[in-house]
């Protein structure tokens, strides 16, 4: 049995996957795996389906669960500003092989959750993983459950601990189009995306950008010379070209 918030207990049904791949949105910064597409909306989504929301806003990481069968159907993780100081903390997750399942909930009543609050990104760019307060300390029973393709929930002790992302310049997506791109891997650009969530740090927001200084200028317009946009996965690198466009703007242009 595995829990997923104080109370919101769930079991594992081996093998079920997620039927949406996931993707990471640099405007909001959000991990998602979201089936809700169609008719009616987010909010009639919320109504064919149960989990962790009230109304049309959760505080925490979103869950939503088909309501006939009980299947996690998808999933919304923030992504935090904060990085994390000391990486081996997820040494015992990275040394486990995932495991294929989707949690599945009888119980529909509603339960609260929590956001990461650090993150890693591995320096070559292959891993992206969120982490919840309650994953310091040491880490009992750790398992990695593969939810869908490259994306796996962390637990501890049978608790929620985490998230984690593999390949994550994969699974980047613009804001006007969340169409996945087909192109292979990218080995140079998944370091330049670890060195922009590096760089938006919440310590580098707070003194460089969030005080307009002229070295956060630099180092974003550092950062933007280097995604050449003539190789590689060309659609990625250019939603991250224009994310930066988007900040130079928004702190220095403004």
């Amino acid at each position: 049995m595995l829990y997923l918030a104080e109370g919101a207990r769930a079991e594992v049904v081996p093998g079920s996957r997620l039927r949406e791949p996931v993707r990471l949105a640099l405007d909001g910064l959000v991990v998602s795996a979201w089936a809700g597409e169609g008719p009616g909306g987010y909010e009639n989504y919320l109504m064919r389906t149960h989990g962790n929301a009230w109304g049309l806003w959760t505080e925490g990481d979103e869950f939503r669960f088909d309501t006939a069968t009980g299947l996690l159907e998808s999933l919304s993780m923030r992504l935090p500003e904060d990085n994390l100081a000391d990486p081996g903390v997820l040494a015992p997750w990275l040394a486990v092989t995932p495991v294929a399942g989707l949690p599945r909930r009888a119980d529909k009543k509603a339960f609260g959750t929590d956001v990461a609050a650090v993150r890693w990104c591995a320096e070559d760019g292959s891993v992206l993983a969120g982490l919840y307060g309650s994953a310091a300390g040491p880490v009992a029973e750790p398992l990695r459950l593969r939810v869908t393709g490259e994306f796996d929930l962390l637990f501890a002790g049978g608790r929620l601990a985490g998230w984690l992302l593999e390949n994550p310049e994969r699974h980047l997506v613009g804001p006007a189009d969340e169409t996945l791109d087909a192109h292979p891997p990218d080995p140079e650009f998944a370091v330049l995306l670890k060195q922009y969530f590096d760089l938006i740090d919440h310590p580098h927001m707070a003194e460089l950008f969030e005080e307009e200084a002229p070295e956060g200028r630099q180092l974003l317009a550092s950062l933007r010379e280097r995604i050449a946009l003539d190789r590689g996965a060309v659609h990625r690198r250019s939603v991250l070209v224009e994310k930066i466009k988007d900040l130079d703007t928004q702190w220095y242009c403004a």
